[in-house]
């Protein structure tokens, strides 16, 4: 296991970065002989004992382990102490995997950090600054074979707006519909005509990372190119029902991950989820769903109001901001 370390740190805040090292850090340990992979979502309610407990055991068959911690904020006190725990008793037959938000400079001079990350494999992974976004896309197009023309590249970027997944998957697309062939803006501009739907997710998807400026930006284009308010409002109550389901779940003291064990998500899209969960209390997303049906009568003209201003509430929301009073109404 000389490849892998036995404790192995990745500190992002952008999620296409993060799992992409995650993943090369896994493809490592799999051809180097790992053969069982436990995965702990880590949330406020959160059992260490268990984690500790079994980071102990021995497996029946001798085999190599590794454990994939992920943390969708700054661990607490309670989680430093475990990771340090866990760190000391790690080794090439029982390896680390823990996924990091950002950290700043004070947190990582701390002594549980300090301790944690001494003689580890640590990846701190910065996304690509505003004037870096174009050669950033530059370097993904080479990757994946896409043969796109600079100004078709800077629609690219304008479109995105420094939003890597956005981005990564345009290009995907691209990849897709244009093989081996070179990427003009003619061409760049129909993909994009037929993405008013796809963009609608990224929107949602924003707003749930906590980006409400740049969520609530999108929803001013959607206004301004006559979107139907259904298609977005449809989308947002589905992901505010996901996030009330981990809510509840976690009210149950039960794993916020178990809560979407049979909707059909990639982990990435469950991990975000679980994260936007995890700003607001259980009864502001029962609130915020209750909310949703009320925009659905408005919609049909059932009720009087401005649905672009109440879906905007709504993205604000989502993202973490504390608009509505405690006695607002649904």
């Amino acid at each position: 296991m000389s490849q892998v370390s036995p404790v192995n740190i990745v500190i992002s805040e952008e999620p296409l970065l993060l799992q992409e090292a995650c993943d090369e850090l896994l493809t490592l340990a799999r051809q180097a002989g790992v053969h069982q992979k436990e995965i702990f979502e880590v949330a406020d309610k959160f059992n260490w004992n268990d984690v500790l407990a079994d980071s102990g055991s021995l497996s029946l068959f001798s085999e190599v382990k590794l454990m994939d911690i992920r943390f969708a904020k700054v661990p607490n006190k309670e989680a430093q102490n475990a990771l340090v725990d866990l760190a000391a008793n790690a080794s090439h037959e029982n390896i680390l995997l823990i996924r990091l938000p950002k950290l700043d400079k004070r947190q990582k001079s701390t002594k549980w950090f300090k301790s944690l990350s001494q003689g580890a494999n640590v990846q701190e992974i910065w996304p690509p600054r505003p004037h870096e976004f174009v050669g950033w896309l530059k370097q993904r197009a080479l990757q994946y074979q896409v043969n796109i023309s600079q100004s078709a590249l800077q629609l690219v970027a304008e479109q995105t707006e420094g939003n890597l997944l956005a981005a990564d998957q345009m290009l995907k697309k691209l990849q897709l519909m244009h093989p081996e062939q070179q990427i003009e803006l003619e061409q760049l501009e129909a993909v994009i005509s037929d993405s008013a739907k796809y963009s609608v997710f990224l929107c949602i998807d924003e707003a749930l990372a906590g980006k409400g400026a740049r969520a609530v930006k999108m929803l001013h284009k959607f206004r301004q190119e006559a979107v139907a308010p259904i298609s977005i409002l449809v989308n947002l109550t589905r992901e505010i029902d996901l996030c009330n389901q981990v809510s509840l779940a976690v009210v149950k003291g039960e794993a916020p991950m178990q809560a979407l064990s049979k909707s059909f998500l990639w982990d990435s899209k469950k991990r975000l989820i679980v994260s936007a969960a995890q700003r607001l209390p259980a009864a502001v997303w029962q609130r915020l769903l209750a909310r949703c049906a009320y925009l659905d009568r408005m919609v049909k003209g059932q009720e009087k109001g401005d649905v672009w201003n109440e879906l905007e509430l709504c993205l604000w929301m989502v993202s973490g901001q504390k608009i509505w009073g405690t006695a607002s109404a649904g």
